[in-house]
This record gives structure tokens, C-alpha cells and sequence, in this order.
């Protein structure tokens, strides 16, 4: 009889359907092993008993051992969806250091590290990590990675409103980069330098994105069809920083509840955190 080994270290069952945002996010859904919240949990030998070590550090404002996590990015025995788990988790809660890594990835990682990082710099949004960006999408070769990563820098400079400059814009490597320059140019003479984390085009504003969350979940038409396509950006966004269980913003299909994230949001708002603009937030901690 053939026996089947495993290549990856298995997922915990407590950790299903985390690190993926139409599933739980940073919520677990089932009861951590107590040596997670130990205080050397992040040594761990087994990768995802030591991220999630690492994630629960962070829920309570310490941050020094993001760095640990770099190793199992680059190891090339490493799951994709661990891989995946540690960059977010950097790009969500890491220190400047820690980007550091994100740009080092961009600029020398594998290619496939190269777009997974690219899409970690969005989720941090920092604006001196833009760069990086570019140049990480310069070198790439393939059509459909160069569109991932203009993906990435199209949700980061472009208006919510309006026709996107950033992605399939046809322009060529050097009036692309002039492009981007000009914008980042733009935004940091207008809010005097490049460390704050922006979204759609303007430095992140929590308050407001939660506005507009429940405003979109206004009642409307119902012959309307609605692009609920934003929320998966926002929950992500709203989860991080706020440390709110979103985890029936979505179905166990992945369909949409308008309903439950409406119901979500009221109650946050009734007692909603402060928070500053453009700043990084992480369970409502703030990232130094």
C-alpha cells in the first residue's frame, strides 16, 4: 500500500479558515492551545503554533517578534498559505524594521516572493514602500504578475471613484514609474512626508471608512445589483485595526451578508475607537 506524506506542516484545526479574509481573519475558530499565549510561544518549533504566538503578541501591542516570522517566509519548505499568513501578518502589524523585509523581498525575493510582497506592501500601505513596488513590478516578466502588483498600487493611489491610472494603463516602464513619482510627489507634499499609510488615494481614515461602510449598506433599490467587491478590502482594513470579529461578513461560501455587517457596524459605532489619520493600528493598538 502507497502511504502519502505531506509536504507542509499541517494547519491546527483551530487556525481553519484563518489568515483568509472571507473567512475568519485574525479570529479563531476554536479554542487555542494554551501554549500559544505562553510567553515564549513564538519559538516554536511548528510554524503556525508560532505565527499564531506571534499574532496573539501582537493583539496585545507587542510587536518584537514579527521579526521571527521571516523565516518561514523564506523557507523554501514552507506552505504557500504560510507564507502568505506571515507577510500579512507583517504588512498588518510589523515594525518599520519588519517592512524593511517587505522591500528587501521586492527588490531581490523570487519572483512569487516578489508579488506576495507586493501585495503585504498594500495591506501596510506605508508610502515610502511604493517604490519598491514599481521596481518589483519592473522586473517581473509575465503579463498576469505585472497586473497583480498594478492591482496593488491602483487600490493604494487610485480615488475609490473614477477610472483607475494605475492599473492596465498601457504606459510603458519609465512613463509608468514618472506616473507613480508624481503621485507619491503629490501626496507628500500634501501631508508633509511619506511614513503614513494611505488607501484609494488619501492616507488611511478609519473613522471615515467606516462611514462609508455602513452607508453603502444603506437599504437601496432592491432591483439594484450592488458591487460589494470593496468589503474585502474594508473588513481586512476595519479587522486590523480595530481587532472587530468580522467573521460573518461572510457566508461559508463566501457570498456577502450585507445584514451581518451592517449589525457589526452599529455596534462599533455606538463606542467607536479613536483613531489618527494615517496612521497603523492593530487591535486597536497603535504600531509604533
Amino acid at each position: 500500500m502507497n502511504t502519502t506524506h505531506y509536504k507542509y506542516a499541517q494547519r491546527p484545526d483551530f487556525l481553519h479558515d484563518c489568515f483568509y479574509w472571507k473567512g475568519r481573519g485574525y479570529h479563531y475558530c476554536g479554542a487555542a492551545p494554551a501554549h500559544v499565549f505562553a510567553p515564549g510561544g513564538w519559538q516554536d518549533s511548528d510554524p503556525w503554533m508560532a505565527l499564531a504566538s506571534v499574532l496573539e503578541s501582537a493583539k496585545q501591542g507587542d510587536h518584537s517578534h514579527l521579526s521571527h516570522l521571516r523565516k518561514w517566509v523564506v523557507e523554501p519548505d514552507s506552505a504557500p498559505t504560510l507564507v502568505s499568513a506571515c507577510l500579512g501578518l507583517i504588512a498588518d502589524a510589523g515594525l518599520d524594521s519588519d517592512l524593511d523585509f517587505l522591500a528587501e523581498l521586492m527588490l531581490e525575493g523570487p519572483d512569487y516572493l516578489r508579488i506576495e510582497a507586493c501585495l503585504a506592501a498594500q495591506w501596510a500601505g506605508v508610502l515610502w514602500l511604493i517604490p519598491f513596488m514599481v521596481e518589483a513590478w519592473r522586473s517581473l516578466e509575465r503579463r498576469a504578475d505585472r497586473a497583480a502588483v498594478e492591482a496593488n498600487l491602483s487600490n493604494l493611489l487610485d480615488p475609490l471613484e473614477g477610472e483607475p491610472e494605475f492599473y492596465a494603463s498601457d504606459l510603458d516602464d519609465s512613463a509608468y514609474r514618472e506616473a507613480v513619482d508624481s503621485r507619491l510627489a503629490e501626496l507628500q507634499a500634501t501631508y508633509g512626508n511619506d511614513r503614513f499609510s494611505i488607501l484609494g488615494g488619501l492616507p488611511v481614515d478609519m473613522n471615515k471608512q467606516v462611514w462609508l461602510m455602513r452607508k453603502t449598506l444603506t437599504p437601496k433599490d432592491s432591483d439594484d445589483w450592488v458591487d460589494w467587491s470593496d468589503f474585502l478590502i474594508w473588513r481586512r482594513k476595519f479587522e486590523v485595526y480595530s481587532g472587530v470579529d468580522c467573521t460573518s461578513f461572510y457566508g461559508s461560501n463566501g457570498e456577502f451578508q450585507p445584514l451581518n455587517a451592517a449589525a457589526i457596524l452599529d455596534r462599533y459605532m455606538a463606542s467607536a475607537l479613536p483613531f489618527e489619520i494615517g496612521k497603523r493600528y492593530f487591535f486597536g493598538h497603535l504600531v509604533p
